[in-house]
């Protein structure tokens, strides 16, 4: 059967790459400090940043690579939304969904995206059924990623290398679920992709921090022009704007135009680029996005993100009016434990981290006062 995929990967890499569309966007994760205030930012947001990223590429696809679990450690990955009463071996859910309303814009916006993994030590037949199983019905959906950084990465330096058979199984049980997904695969290192298997796969290079060359974009574009002729004739996309290379790119009147153009005109195979979430507020502000009248609800504690968590998670409140508050972490015998936020504060969103590194694994309770007003999260430390 591999022999019959590896075979017909051939095939599929020559038949379909002439017909591929060009996309150009941005790269979303829940790592929270990428963003103004800890907050991730809204559905209306990455809509604007995919297309303004696109129209710099006429005749570009909006698109992006939207992450739905993040490695932590000991090869356990985080997932955005809950288990649906499932349990994986090296897999973490969330309570709530944090993926469902924003695909929801994305759809009517025409938005497209890949979901995106990084994997740890978790199956990953498992993942890609339980990930496109539970999102497959969203029309922004094209495809299925993975970090392979992270596949493994608790024993393997930089992850586990890909082999052949790897990636012809990873990508029929992608286009099992729909035959009109791609599955990507992503590294910074050519030798962790399969050594000849191509069939339809987009080969993403991630990699950044150009500054040991003397002209970094020059060493960049020939980084990822040998990325590309690589995995030829097979697509690859490119993932950039890390603030290790902002010391050099923040010249450029328009860096996501400028780099973009440079790999485009220098690299036949690419169809994909997309600018990291680490830096992209700062070439495309969110207060530059519209989004209507937002009325803030009149005192909540959103839910916890991630929890189960280790060794640190974001708490998010809500207030209507300038109000004291006190935000205090307390164990499960009613004991403080911390106290995160006391204090004047302003209307609106709040966020904050908890580091719980110092803390024994267990359960606490998060209780935001205000006003004589309460509310409480529940919140499970793992170690």
């Amino acid at each position: 059967m591999t022999a019959l995929l590896l075979s017909v990967g051939v095939a599929d890499a020559q038949q379909e790459q002439s017909a591929a569309p060009f996309y150009a966007g941005f790269r979303a994760s829940r790592v929270l400090s990428s963003y103004p205030n800890n907050q991730f930012p809204s559905s209306q947001y990455w809509v604007t940043a995919a297309k303004t990223f696109a129209a710099k590429f006429p005749g570009s696809t909006p698109a992006g690579i939207w992450i739905v679990s993040l490695y932590q450690s000991a090869g356990l990955t985080q997932f955005s939304f809950p288990s649906g009463g499932k349990t994986i071996p090296n897999v973490r859910f969330t309570t709530v969904d944090y993926n469902e309303a924003h695909l929801s814009v994305l759809d009517t916006a025409g938005v497209k995206v890949w979901l995106q993994v990084e994997p740890g030590a978790a199956d990953m037949d498992t993942l890609i059924a339980i990930v496109l199983q539970r999102y497959k019905h969203h029309p922004c959906v094209i495809g299925f990623g993975v970090d392979v950084e992270w596949f493994f990465a608790n024993t393997d330096n930089g992850g586990r290398k890909m082999t052949d058979s790897m990636a012809a199984r990873w990508e029929a049980k992608v286009r099992a679920v729909d035959s009109s997904y791609t599955l990507f695969v992503k590294h910074y290192g050519q030798s962790w992709m399969p050594p000849t298997y191509r069939g339809n796969i987009l080969f993403v290079d991630d990699s950044q921090d150009f500054t040991f060359s003397a002209n970094p974009f020059n060493a960049m574009v020939n980084e990822f022009k040998s990325w590309g002729a690589k995995f030829s004739p097979a697509r690859s996309a490119f993932q950039y704007g890390y603030k290790a290379d902002s010391v050099w790119w923040r010249n450029f009147a328009d860096p996501m135009k400028t780099i973009g153009d440079a790999l485009r005109s220098n690299i036949p195979s690419v169809s994909g680029l997309f600018w990291v979430d680490f830096t992209i507020t700062k070439l495309i502000p969110i207060t530059s996005v519209r989004e209507g009248v937002f009325t803030v609800p009149s005192f909540e504690l959103l839910p916890v993100f991630p929890n189960p968590f280790n060794p640190s998670a974001t708490l998010t409140y809500r207030l209507d009016t300038e109000s004291q508050v006190t935000l205090r972490i307390v164990d499960g015998l009613g004991r403080e434990a911390a106290v995160l936020e006391s204090g004047l504060r302003p209307p609106g969103e709040h966020s904050i981290v908890w580091d719980a590194s110092e803390f024994a694994a267990g359960v606490y309770y998060a209780q935001l006062t205000s006003s004589g007003r309460t509310v409480v999260r529940k919140l499970n430390l793992v170690k």
